[in-house]
C-alpha cells in the first residue's frame, strides 16, 4: 500500500512539474493605471517571461491544436537545418508600440534564438492589439533574407490573412515563406 501512494505521489509530482514548464510567467492582458503600465512594461523588458519552446502565444491568438501545427513545422525545419524560429505574439500591455521592433529583437537575443555560433535564429513577433508583425534576424540568417524581403514576406504571406482576423492561416503561410527563402537559398550555395 505504501509502495502504490509513493507510486501515485511520484506521477502527481511529475505531472505537476510538466505542467508548471509549461505555463510562461506571464500575466494575461489587464486594464491598468499608467504608471502600473509603465512599472509592468519596464519589468517585462527586464525579466522576460520564460520562452516554452518555439511558439509563445501571450495574446491568446492560436488553439492548442494550431500551436501544435506550428512547433512541428518549425522544429522539423529546425532539425534539417539547425536554424531556429520562434512565434512570440505579446499584447500590448507587454511593451509600448515604438519599442515594438526592439523587444523583438530583445527576445531573441535575450531567448537565444539560434544557434550561438552561426547566429541562425529567426522571431516572428506579432500584435493582434498594435496591428504589428516584425521578424527579428541573426546575422546567420542575414545571407538568406535581407530588410527589404523580410517586409515582402510580411506583406504577402501574413498580412492578408491577418486583415481578415486568420493569424493562424496568415503565420503558417508566412513561416513557410520563411522556410521556403532559407531553403531555397541553402539550395543554391552549395
Amino acid at each position: 500500500m505504501q509502495l502504490l501512494f509513493l507510486l501515485l505521489l511520484s506521477i502527481f509530482s511529475f505531472w505537476l512539474n510538466i505542467e508548471a514548464q509549461s505555463k510562461p510567467n506571464y500575466n494575461q492582458y489587464k486594464k491598468m493605471s499608467a504608471t502600473e503600465l509603465q512599472i509592468y512594461r519596464q519589468s517585462t523588458w527586464d525579466s522576460l517571461p520564460v520562452a516554452v519552446g518555439w511558439v509563445n502565444d501571450f495574446e491568446g491568438l492560436f488553439t492548442n491544436t494550431e500551436e501544435d501545427s506550428l512547433r512541428t513545422i518549425i522544429g522539423d525545419f529546425e532539425k534539417i537545418t539547425t536554424v531556429e524560429i520562434a512565434i512570440v505574439t505579446i499584447d500590448s500591455n507587454m511593451v509600448e508600440e515604438e519599442r515594438f521592433n526592439d523587444f523583438t529583437d530583445h527576445l531573441r537575443k535575450t531567448w537565444g534564438v539560434g544557434k550561438f555560433i552561426m547566429k541562425n535564429g529567426v522571431v516572428v513577433c506579432i500584435s493582434k492589439d498594435y496591428k504589428k508583425l516584425f521578424i527579428s534576424t541573426g546575422v546567420g540568417i542575414n545571407k538568406f533574407m535581407n530588410d527589404y524581403q523580410k517586409y515582402e514576406i510580411i506583406k504577402k504571406y501574413f498580412i492578408p490573412s491577418f486583415n481578415s482576423n486568420d493569424y493562424f492561416s496568415g503565420t503558417i503561410k508566412g513561416i513557410n515563406a520563411i522556410i521556403s527563402r532559407i531553403n531555397r537559398k541553402t539550395m543554391y550555395n552549395r
